[in-house]
């Protein structure tokens, strides 16, 4: 073990000289963090446990995690753009292992002009711990929660959805079937299953529809503005909301 610290160290050392990590550098970086704690990862200032990125890596980042906890990663890609995601994924963490956001708006651009959204952006803080904290747990769950607005949607089913669930392809797993049946019956909301009820917002172009690991089961979570409000509003419905993911 110590030798593998030792050799991941030096590997660091160099990648320092780069300007921008990739985001093998990034995994190196944090499945280190995940060993020792004590090792502040490159690119990343500590807070109150948690890992924040500094203005060395261009992307930005959030990064929260605890040994306690379901192992699943409760993720908010577009704090900024997707209002009332970013309390209703860290609610979630509540029972996750993992908590991860963005920093920056999704409309930013990194030096090479290409758009940091965590949704397609390939080399995130986000997208690096996912694959460390795959080598770090048998099995897990991703929870990635997205809003839109009924109004905007361009199918008669999604303009009637206050929820649209996904894995991120087009026929849909039994886990997210399950899940989508809970929101319907707990919440007594429209929460439709993309591939089967409606045919938008189904995450296919995620950047996680491919990266996830092959231990991890992705699910790509649409919530409409009207149901995120219930949700930050009502503790009860929240508990619901988490129930139905988590269980």
């Amino acid at each position: 073990m110590k030798t593998k610290i030792m050799m991941i160290i030096v590997w660091l050392f160099v990648s320092t000289c780069h300007a921008t990590p990739s985001l093998n550098e990034l995994t190196l970086s944090l499945k280190l963090w995940l060993v020792d704690p004590q090792q502040t990862p490159t690119h990343f200032n500590v807070n109150q446990g948690a890992l924040f990125a500094n203005e060395s890596l261009n992307s930005g980042g959030e990064i929260h995690y605890k040994q306690q906890g379901e192992k699943c990663i409760a993720y908010a890609p577009h704090r900024f753009y997707d209002k009332h995601t970013h309390t209703i994924a860290k609610a979630l963490y509540a029972h996750c292992q993992v908590f991860l956001s963005n920093t920056k708006h999704r409309n930013d651009r990194d030096e090479h002009g290409e758009l940091i959204d965590f949704g397609k952006y390939k080399p995130s803080a986000s997208n690096a711990f996912i694959l460390a904290y795959s080598e770090h747990v048998e099995s897990f769950s991703i929870y990635q929660i997205h809003g839109y607005a009924k109004e905007n949607r361009k199918t008669p089913e999604g303009k009637k959805a206050d929820a649209i669930i996904s894995n991120g392809h087009a026929i849909p797993s039994k886990r997210t079937i399950a899940i989508t049946a809970c929101l319907n019956e707990q919440l007594d909301i429209t929460a439709m299953v993309y591939g089967l009820d409606v045919k938008e917002l189904g995450g296919t172009t995620n950047i996680l529809a491919s990266l996830a690991p092959k231990n991890s089961q992705f699910f790509h979570i649409e919530l409409s503005r009207q149901l995120r409000e219930r949700l930050v509003s009502n503790n009860q419905l929240f508990k619901l909301f988490n129930q139905c993911l988590i269980s």
